[in-house]
């Protein structure tokens, strides 16, 4: 069962099969509802699905992984032995810097990842070590403002995948751009070139490189 699924089931328990009912009780337009258990099928942003399980009663534990009761409020015995039972939720870091300056150690630094906010793992984007939000309009059409990127640390350079969007902690703030080997440097490239040209970044002042592999955008 997937998250969508998940939602659609919410809908028929609790709202009778009623989608705008189920919008106004966690305060979203129909809109938003139709994106998700629509034929559209996209995936809720992290402020919908806190809206969910905060106003419509739902665990969130089984509306991320589909594991234990759908509803919140057991019996205290039966809340102690599921508490007891279940590993503690997987979660990864959103990096509190857009992608334009700051730096992505706090990601893997153990002493300053305290300063991340930590958010449940999304089961259905790929692997990723953290998050980022994505600041100005560089990217665009590919990446908007906002976008919250999943992105994957590359820890042997070798593995780097030329051409494709990165993001990269350098001496000149964190970036993110598609990504091009040129000797000594790297050749980093915006999707809206005509307002941003390309520039070159030494491979000595690159510090860490991590691909983005999804990403969550606000409807």
């Amino acid at each position: 069962m997937t998250i969508n699924d998940r939602f659609n089931q919410i809908i028929k328990s609790l709202y009778q099969g009623n989608k705008r009912a189920f919008s106004n009780a966690i305060g979203v337009s129909p809109t938003v509802t139709e994106n998700i258990v629509g034929s559209r099928q996209g995936n809720p942003s992290y402020e919908l699905l806190c809206k969910v399980c905060a106003n419509a009663n739902i665990s969130e534990r089984w509306l991320l992984t589909g594991e234990g009761e759908m509803l919140k409020g057991q019996p205290d015995d039966m809340q102690v032995q599921i508490v007891q039972e279940v590993t503690p939720m997987e979660t990864r870091p959103r990096i509190p810097v857009s992608a334009a300056a700051g730096s992505l150690d706090i990601a893997i630094n153990p002493v300053t990842a305290t300063e991340c906010e930590q958010l449940p793992v999304i089961p259905s984007l790929p692997k990723y070590d953290f998050t980022i939000t994505v600041k100005g309009d560089s990217m665009e059409p590919d990446l908007h403002s906002g976008d919250e990127l999943a992105c994957l640390f590359i820890r042997n350079k070798s593995f780097l995948q030329w051409g494709k969007t990165h993001v990269m902690d350098t001496a000149q703030g964190v970036v993110v751009k598609r990504i091009f080997e040129a000797n000594n440097n790297i050749l980093c490239r915006s999707v809206n070139r005509d307002a941003y040209p390309d520039f070159s970044i030494p491979k000595d002042e690159v510090y860490h490189i991590a691909l983005v592999v999804g990403l969550v955008r606000r409807l």
